[in-house]
């Protein structure tokens, strides 16, 4: 491997590295919102696919409790208590899970297209057609301009099919079967259901970015310092997690008997 090869893949690995990190674990769905609502809004407010699948993720969130307070409140009322706790759970992992993916796909998406030195890994990992759209959403973003409507619609519809792509749909199947065998089933789907999650989507589109991020930064669900300034916020997390990474890595070392002779 050469040497520029050598530099991009340091900078593939470190971009997932960093990703990946930024995406949290299944549960950490305020997370995943603050992440991607920075996407949105470093994206000059083009990248609407972003500030959608925030909503979404704080929606799953409060879906999820909502199914744990039903069961805690009518429990002796479901058919096998215990079953339908794991059943809530196992939803609750695999909702994370493609969550996580799925934010994952679409922030590495729009960090290697605006990173000159990766022009040419990005177009073995993405469509042509995503790739387009984005590095015209960059222009915009550098120009200090916004797309045509047109673009952004198309570029979120892009979004949404990376992120399907990145998701596996077979956990996320077996987990809906085991709600399905439950009392709470109907609940379930009415709060987080594909159809549900669509409407809600859908009605948000129609109202239109503005408002939507309106509501998105005063979420209670959301800390208050995001709410008072939501870049200074996603650069403290972000500094968080870099400090955490290499404080594991130095545990990591430290753990190793013969560390201590190989850095010498």
């Amino acid at each position: 491997m050469d040497i520029i090869a050598a530099h991009r893949q340091g900078l593939i690995e470190q971009l997932d590295e960093e990703v990946t990190a930024l995406a949290g674990r299944p549960a950490d769905h305020a997370q995943r919102a603050i992440m991607l609502h920075h996407l949105f809004d470093h994206s000059r407010g083009n990248h609407l696919w972003a500030l959608a699948e925030a909503r979404r993720a704080l929606r799953i969130a409060a879906g999820i409790a909502v199914l744990r307070r039903r069961l805690d409140r009518w429990g002796w009322a479901t058919f096998r208590r215990a079953e339908a706790e794991a059943a809530i759970e196992h939803l609750a992992d695999a909702m994370g899970e493609a969550a996580r993916l799925r934010a994952i796909a679409a922030y590495l998406a729009y960090r290697t297209t605006a990173t000159q030195a990766l022009r040419e890994d990005v177009a073995t990992r993405l469509d042509p057609v995503m790739v387009e759209l984005l590095e015209r959403c960059h222009a915009a973003r550098r120009a200090g301009s916004a797309l045509p409507l047109e673009e952004q619609l198309a570029l979120a519809d892009q979004a949404e099919e990376l992120a399907n792509a990145a998701v596996d749909h077979v956990q996320l199947a077996t987990a809906w079967a085991a709600i399905g065998a439950t009392g709470l089933c109907r609940a379930a789907n009415r709060l987080l259901g594909d159809k549900a999650l669509a409407r809600q989507a859908a009605r948000d589109r129609r109202r239109g970015a503005a408002p939507v991020e309106r509501d998105l930064r005063t979420d209670a669900a959301l800390p208050a310092s995001f709410t008072a300034n939501p870049a200074q916020h996603f650069y403290a997390l972000q500094q968080y997690l870099r400090q955490r990474r290499r404080q594991q890595w130095r545990e990591a070392c430290d753990r190793e008997p013969d560390a201590f002779e190989l850095a010498a």
